[in-house]
């Protein structure tokens, strides 16, 4: 924007928004209008001059507030009806400039306020209307009470003036709160900034890891081929594929929850058993020998409708969990259920305290964390694991095991379905 529209801009520019506002605003008018009435009232009954003018016109005035309360609307309808109405009456009588002054505070205090410049200078024309107008009708009338007028003249003063500040304690009120909700927004993008960093540097450290070791046995070998066993040589390309394969499982976590978020991940969702993939990523994942064991209770009859990729996915992701954080022994069962099967993984271990089994799901959460973290990863598994099943038409949620461990059960559909683009996944 130019500077010179930029600067008109902010000339224009009311400082507080008159939506959360208009309720109060519309109040002060109904009881500065009802005040003005009951002095006027007051006027007719001891025989003031024109007072039965301001009765009928902040009569009016009421009426408005009333009708304006319970209705959207912007504040320049409400000023206008005041500005012609207090002009209008202020011709009414003999001793009119206390009155207007006192108006002219509360319009300029309300206008700008709530309209801004515009605003302030249309109920300055409409107001000088309402004064003409008055004066075209029947000119300034005689003060056969100049006492009583002079009176009820300052009470009307007074009046205005007590508007005033109302509206602007009201206004004062919007900016406070105005001022809590910058404040909550900052801490809110100091928080974003701090987990970015959180995330840099967790994501540093655990691409660094595999990369080191792929990159020190890759020279390892090229520098020394020669001096090398071939049992040597054969761990070493097995670290060396393991540790690529551990590469590219985060890279896909890190990068499956915003493509799912932004319905940009596709899935070939297509008829096949569950066993073969079952196996596979418990295989891959409990080697023969090693410190903990997993079995496959999985009929070979069982035949889901999904992505077998990101099911590969999930288990893996599963299964790596209870590898963790589990016990020694890990199970993988599934039974149908209507039209879907039921999926579980269950472990032997300590399983999940009552406070972090929702919490778990949330990216880049782990039962472990901060100073105590103590696994590998970046706390991504359960959330792109939820993802992707409620992706897929299932539901992913977490069980406590009978009597120790964790189960983690999920449902798959078996109904039919074809390539279809995922929609956005809260």
């Amino acid at each position: 924007m130019p500077r010179d529209k930029e600067h008109r801009a902010l000339q224009h520019d009311a400082p507080v928004d008159y939506g959360p506002i208009r309720a109060a605003f519309q109040r002060v008018r109904a009881g500065l209008a009802l005040a003005v009435l009951g002095l006027a009232v007051a006027g007719i009954a001891l025989g003031v001059p024109g007072a039965w003018i301001k009765a009928a016109a902040f009569a009016t005035v009421v009426a408005d507030a009333l009708v304006r309360s319970r209705r959207e609307g912007r504040p320049l309808g409400s000023l206008s009806v005041d500005g012609f109405v207090a002009g209008f009456a202020a011709g009414a009588g003999s001793m009119i400039e206390a009155p207007l002054v006192a108006f002219g505070a509360y319009a300029l205090a309300a206008s700008l306020t709530f309209g801004g410049l515009r605003t302030l200078v249309t109920v300055a024309a409409i107001s000088s209307a309402g004064l003409a107008a008055r004066f075209a009708v029947s000119g300034l009338a005689d003060g056969s009470t100049p006492q009583l007028a002079a009176l009820l003249h300052w009470l009307e003063v007074g009046v205005f003036l007590v508007a005033l500040g109302l509206t602007l304690t009201a206004a004062g009120r919007v900016l406070q709160a105005s001022r809590k909700r910058q404040e909550a927004a900052l801490a809110a993008e100091r928080r974003a900034s701090e987990m970015k960093n959180e995330f840099v540097s967790m994501v540093t450290h655990e691409l660094r890891t595999p990369l080191t070791n792929i990159a020190g046995f890759a020279l390892t070998m090229r520098d020394s081929w020669t001096d090398l066993g071939e049992e040597e040589i054969e761990e070493f390309l097995r670290i060396i594929v393991g540790e690529s394969e551990h590469l590219a499982n985060l890279v896909d976590d890190v990068l499956a929850i915003p493509r799912l978020e932004a319905g940009r991940l596709l899935l070939d969702v297509t008829e096949f058993p569950l066993r073969p993939a079952a196996y596979k990523i418990a295989e891959l994942l409990f080697p023969a020998g090693g410190d903990k064991s997993a079995s496959v209770s999985i009929g070979g009859n069982v035949q889901v409708m999904a992505d077998p990729n990101r099911v590969e996915q999930v288990l893996r992701n599963l299964l790596e969990n209870a590898r963790k954080y589990g016990g020694d022994q890990v199970t993988v069962e599934a039974t149908r259920r209507d039209r879907d099967y039921l999926v579980v993984i269950a472990d032997n271990g300590p399983g999940v305290a009552v406070h972090d089994r929702e919490r778990i799901f949330a990216p880049f959460e782990q039962v472990s964390s901060g100073d105590t973290r103590t696994e590998r990863g970046f706390g991504l598994g359960l959330s792109v694991a939820r993802h992707l099943i409620e992706a897929m038409g299932g539901r992913i949620w977490y069980e406590n095991g009978f009597p120790v461990g964790a189960r983690f059960c999920f449902t798959l559909p078996a109904a039919a379905g074809g390539e279809r683009e995922v929609t956005a996944v809260a």
